[in-house]
């Protein structure tokens, strides 16, 4: 089977490469993570004009109404520049997850307000930490299989540490009520919840991939300029091996990735097989770019100085959230009643 995007789908992830390029370089990523700033404006403006925030969100309520298909490609370049801000947890996971309740519009302003950007949210599976919270004006929290919409200002935020503090974490205490609940079908909860987390899964894949590349792409770069003895490092067949197995687990990881994507859009009968799966290739092709990129780089890779921290950090975060291997190889095994 043979899974090509249209033009257009790849000329929107182009633009959205070169934008981020402009608005998230690794100078702003840094000033953000040493920063009490729970925003990049600038940046948030820019998906705001571009249509990312409104992607997967209805024309009915201003969106796009474009495919996961679509999504994953824009996934993919907010892992490969490190995108701090939560687009994923707002545009992939929030937005469809709210609209799904809208049943009688009640919603629709909240929507319309996040898909241009004037209103954020952020979601989590009970139990999680909630990605970006600080930045959100309303929060999704699953509680006793039942959905309930949070105003942040009736919380209780506290900031959690991480390996990539770029990714702001944050454990959350609050209170239920009668006036929170969005959705009290527990039987379509329990189907949301499930929904959110393959969701999640394949857009958080696609992020691991375009981290991957990042750093093999910057990897590459440097052995070809770091001599040694008078010749390249890159020359030597060790490092060339490092970088070619890195490479053969991004390109084994990518399809399954973008044919997740098409599975989530076809409500596949193979969804939560090709999710896992997606995940688990994903978070191993990460891990090995990180491991050879601070190998071949060597002692330089750990300072703050130097931009491969970014995309070190933000692997190794990717790679362990929504399931990590360990994880996913148990859920394949379900899948497949092992």
């Amino acid at each position: 089977m043979k899974f090509s995007f249209e033009e257009d789908q790849l000329l929107f992830a182009e633009a959205t490469r070169e934008m981020l390029k402009k608005d998230c370089s690794p100078e702003a990523i840094n000033d953000y993570a040493e920063s009490d700033s729970a925003t990049m404006p600038d940046l948030w403006s820019s998906f705001s004009s571009m249509g990312v925030l409104g992607m997967a969100a209805s024309e009915a309520v201003g969106g796009l109404e474009m495919s996961d298909q679509d999504f994953v490609l824009i996934m993919e370049e907010l892992g490969r520049a490190a995108c701090p801000e939560p687009v994923m947890e707002h545009a992939a996971l929030s937005i469809p997850l709210m609209e799904e309740c809208n049943n009688e519009n009640q919603y629709t302003s909240i929507l319309e307000s996040a898909i241009n950007g004037k209103q954020r949210l952020s979601v989590a599976l009970e139990g999680q930490y909630v990605v970006g919270a600080d930045s959100a004006d309303y929060l999704l929290l699953f509680r006793d299989s039942l959905l309930h919409l949070v105003d942040k200002e009736s919380v209780d935020l506290n900031r959690q540490t991480s390996v990539d503090p770029s990714r702001r974490l944050f454990s959350v205490n609050w209170d239920t009520s009668a006036n929170t609940v969005i959705e009290g079908d527990s039987d379509k909860v329990r189907s949301l919840i499930e929904n959110t987390k393959l969701r999640a899964e394949v857009a958080t894949a696609a992020q691991c991939v375009g981290v991957a590349q990042q750093l093999l792409d910057m990897t590459v770069q440097y052995v070809q300029e770091r001599k040694q003895f008078g010749k390249p490092v890159g020359v030597n067949q060790a490092i060339k091996h490092h970088l070619a197995d890195t490479g053969k687990a991004i390109e084994f990881a990518r399809p399954m990735v973008y044919r997740a994507a098409w599975s989530l859009d076809k409500d596949d009968a193979e969804i939560e097989l090709a999710a896992h799966m997606a995940k688990l290739l994903a978070s191993k092709a990460v891990d090995l770019a990180c491991e050879t990129s601070l190998q071949c780089h060597g002692a330089i890779a750990y300072t703050l100085e130097y931009d491969l921290q970014i995309w070190l950090k933000r692997g190794l975060t990717l790679s362990s959230s929504w399931g990590d291997i360990y994880r996913q190889r148990e859920r394949i095994a379900d899948c497949l009643g092992l």
